[in-house]
Parts: C-alpha cells; structure tokens; sequence
C-alpha cells in the first residue's frame, strides 16, 4: 500500500512538472524578454515570434498573420517593444506612452531643429 502511494505520487510529480512546462511554452513571449513592434498611429501590434498581428475591432482583440487592409503600417512609424508578456494586455499604458501621431510630433520636433541649425 505505501508503495502504490508513493508511486502515484511521483506520478502526479512528473505530471504537474509537465503540465506547468507545457503552460508556459505555449505563450509566446512568457519565461523572457522578446521584442515587439508597436504602430501608434494604427495601434496594431506585431509578434515576430509568431508573425502575429494584434488589432482592435469592435472593442475585442483580433489577430492574424496579416493586418487589415484598412491599415497602412510603415516600418518608420512603429516603436519597438521589450516585454516579457503579451503587449496588447497593456494597450493602454502604451497607448498613453506612444499615442497616435508620435511619430509626426518627433519629425516636426526634428524639422524645428534642423530650422535652427540653418539658421546659425
């Protein structure tokens, strides 16, 4: 009797070391750091890892191996992301962190520059 016990324990062990390795190799981007790209203007993100796109429709995530055709997305005009879990998750934070239009604020911010220096 004390070694059937035992051995359904070692059993169940095995089993949840499993399970819990399984979990955590399904998730893209969980268990380290990955890299991710965020389009502010359209608020698409893009997973390398998966070649996933994630946008909003309908106030619900949607994803697919490519955008809408609604969506011009133009590598100049995305940040680059470090996260160790989905970005998505936390649009908001990264919403307020980068919003739409970044990248036309940045260029004028750069053209008022260059002004200046002509200018000299």
């Amino acid at each position: 009797m004390k070694r059937q016990g035992t051995t359904l324990g070692v059993i169940a062990a095995v089993l949840l070391l499993f399970c819990s390795g399984c979990l955590v190799a399904d998730r893209p981007g969980y268990g380290g750091r990955q890299s991710y790209y965020y389009y502010p203007d359209q608020q698409v993100y893009y997973y390398p890892s998966p070649q996933r796109y994630y946008w909003r429709d309908r106030d619900e995530w949607r994803n697919g191996p490519q955008p809408p055709p609604r969506f011009t997305l133009s590598d100049r005009q995305r940040v680059r992301i470090e996260s160790d879990h989905d970005p998505h998750t936390e649009h908001e934070r990264i919403k307020k962190q980068y919003p739409p239009g970044h990248y036309d604020r940045q260029d004028q911010q750069q053209q008022r520059n260059d002004d200046r220096r002509d200018n000299r």
